[in-house]
C-alpha cells in the first residue's frame, strides 16, 4: 500500500538524493502517515483517503487535501530519515556512516538537520489542519460519528454525569 508518497515524491520534494536507495527510505513513509497524519485526521477518515487514493478513486476535493497531505508525511519521513541513515543497526552494532569522500557528522548537527526538517513538516501539517478545518463539509467521512479520533475535531463526552455537583 502507498501511503500518499511514493519514493519519488520522497526524492524529488525533500533533500533525500537520488543515490539514497529506496530500502533504506521507504520503511519511514507508513509510520509518518500513521504516526502524525492519521492523528491529524482521524483514523475513520485517514483510512477512507488511503483507500481511494491507493484505488484512484479519489474525487477533486479529496485530491486536493491529498496534495496539501503529501508534503507534510514526506518531510516527516525526511526527519527519520536524517538519524537512520547516520546510524544504521548493523549484525555488529549501531554503525556511524562513513564513506570514501565524505566525513561523518556530529551528533548536534544531526540533531540540528532532523529540528530543520521537523520545522517543515509541521508548516506543511498546520497547512493541512487549515486546510480540513476551513472546508470540512467537503469531507463527510472527516465530519462522519465514525471519525472519533481526530486531533481536530471536538470529542464528545457521552460519560459526562448531570447528577454530580461539585462545590
Amino acid at each position: 500500500m502507498i501511503y500518499f508518497v511514493t519514493e519519488g515524491y520522497l526524492k524529488t520534494k525533500t533533500p533525500i538524493t537520488q543515490n539514497v536507495s529506496a530500502v533504506d527510505v521507504m520503511p519511514f513513509i507508513a509510520p509518518a502517515a500513521e504516526a502524525w497524519m492519521q492523528s491529524i485526521l482521524g483514523t475513520y477518515f485517514f483510512n477512507d483517503l488511503l483507500t481511494k487514493y491507493n484505488a484512484q478513486t479519489l474525487n477533486s476535493d479529496e485530491t486536493a487535501l491529498v496534495q496539501k497531505i503529501q508534503p507534510a508525511i514526506a518531510w516527516r519521513a525526511a526527519v527519520d530519515c536524517v538519524l537512520a541513515l547516520t546510524y544504521q543497526l548493523k549484525n555488529k552494532g549501531l554503525q556511524k556512516q562513513n564513506g570514501d569522500n565524505s566525513e561523518s557528522v556530529e551528533q548536534s548537527e544531526v540533531g540540528f538537520v532532523m529540528r530543520h526538517y521537523e520545522q517543515k513538516a509541521e508548516f506543511y501539517e498546520s497547512m493541512v489542519r487549515t486546510y480540513v478545518c476551513k472546508y470540512k463539509d467537503l469531507f463527510p467521512e472527516f465530519e462522519s460519528d465514525d471519525n472519533k479520533d481526530s486531533l481536530l475535531k471536538p470529542q464528545k463526552d457521552d460519560n459526562f454525569n448531570t447528577d454530580i455537583m461539585f462545590v
